[in-house]
């Protein structure tokens, strides 16, 4: 249970049923603080360049340069044998400063000043990475 770490983002006005799948420019724009639009405009010169959609599907090492461009830095989560990776909401709760973009299976989802923004509660969803705003 997220203790009301979990607040609904959707800044996409023209996805009004939650379901364009675009959750890295959604997470970008929580964690940049810029529209949808914006956000998506930062994206494309990377897109274009890779000639990939999303830059969270291109190699982990091209992803972290294109990131990093925008003034993130990344992080990874280690899986010690035996150890459990934690989960979006105990990141949240364990970090109640700073923006992330945080990296789970198959989605990405802003974290900032210890909340996650999504439009659905991924809480339990375990990290394979984050990335931290550094500018």
């Amino acid at each position: 249970m997220s203790k009301g770490r979990y607040v609904y983002f959707q800044p996409n006005e023209k996805d009004i049923k939650d379901g364009y799948g675009d959750c890295t420019i959604r997470a970008l724009c929580k964690a940049m603080g810029t529209t949808w639009i914006e956000a998506y405009m930062k994206m494309l010169p990377f897109c274009v360049y890779f000639q990939t959609p999303n830059v969270f599907n291109l190699p982990q090492k091209l992803e972290a340069e294109c990131l990093a461009a925008l003034g993130f830095e990344y992080h990874g989560i280690s899986n010690k044998r035996g150890s459990k990776r934690p989960t979006v909401d105990s990141f949240a709760k364990a970090h109640p400063t700073g923006t992330y973009i945080l990296n789970v299976a198959n989605h990405e989802v802003a974290c900032v000043d210890g909340k996650y923004y999504d439009t659905w509660d991924c809480g339990y969803k375990s990290l394979y990475g984050y990335y931290l705003k550094v500018d």
